[in-house]
Order: C-alpha cells, then structure tokens, then sequence
C-alpha cells in the first residue's frame, strides 16, 4: 500500500534517532525509497544508528545529519530535495517536560512552526507528522505543546501546496 508512496522518494526523519523515528526508519527499510535522512541532534545516537545498520542494504541510501528542528536555517538546509518529511522530533517524557516547559515549546512548537515553514519553502510535497493521545485534551505541558503543534500542521495545511498529515 504504501509502496507506490514512498519508492524512489527521498525521505527526511526528523528526530530519527528518537524511539518514533527509529521505529519509522526501520519500517521504511523494507521499502526502496531513493534515500533517507536521518535528522536530530543526538550524534551519539546517530553514531549507535550507523553502527548497527551498516551491514544492511539500507546504509548505502542513508545520510545522517547532525541538526536542531529548533534552529530555521538547520532545517530549511536538510529540506533541500526531500519529497516526504516525517516529522518525530519532539520532546515526549512528561516529567522531563513539567520540569523543563520552555525547552518543550522550543522543540514541540517553533521547531514544527519551523519545519512547516522549511517544508513551504522546499516545496516539499508530504508532511507527516506524529503526535500523540496527549494532545486531545492536554492536561500537561507536553500534551499542550504537542496540540499547538497539531494546529500549527494544520493551519499550515490550509494555505500551501505541501500536503500535511
């Protein structure tokens, strides 16, 4: 089903190193897209990552790229070609966020505002993005950081040819 969607495409995984974008990365392997690249700041993650794919066929079509969804210019650079984005880069850990707010609205909120933004900007035809049950009816801040960057896809999907999901 999802074949004819992703082979021969160029894919970006933001915060491919974290649990959701591992995952994501692990199920397009049994895909042919034309290249991946792995997204996130965690160079000792990228490194593990490198390490334990690289016997497999997919290591020859990944590129890792050390970067910050927080930081325009870092994303608006690895935009350049891709076709599809799936955009797992968010701070999740609940406890971590309650004690942390702002860094969760700088990753979890500007950072997808600046994605959205690159993905304009790139012409980049397929966002998706990934949340959580949390954003329903938040009652915490990770929950209320991840809703606002629901709105923020979503809004964006009303008025630019970069389809997000």
């Amino acid at each position: 089903m999802y074949e004819s969607v992703i082979n021969g495409k160029n894919i970006l995984i933001t915060g491919g190193t974290g649990s959701f974008g591992y995952q994501i990365f692990k199920e397009l392997a049994i895909y042919k897209p034309k290249s991946i690249v792995i997204f996130s700041r965690d160079e000792d993650k990228q490194n593990t990552m490198k390490q334990e794919f690289q016997d497999q066929k997919i290591s020859k079509i990944t590129k890792f790229v050390i970067g910050d969804i927080r930081d325009y210019d870092s994303i608006y650079t690895v935009c350049k070609n891709i076709d599809i984005i799936f955009h797992a880069a968010a701070l999740k850990q609940v406890p971590t966020v309650e004690l942390y707010p702002f860094e969760a609205v700088k990753t979890n909120i500007v950072g997808s505002h600046n994605l959205a933004r690159a993905a304009i900007a790139r012409e980049v035809k397929h966002v998706i993005a990934i949340s959580t049950d949390k954003a329903v009816k938040p009652i915490n801040v990770m929950g209320a950081t991840k809703r606002l960057s629901e709105r923020i896809i979503q809004t964006v999907d009303k008025v630019s040819q970069t389809q997000y999901m």
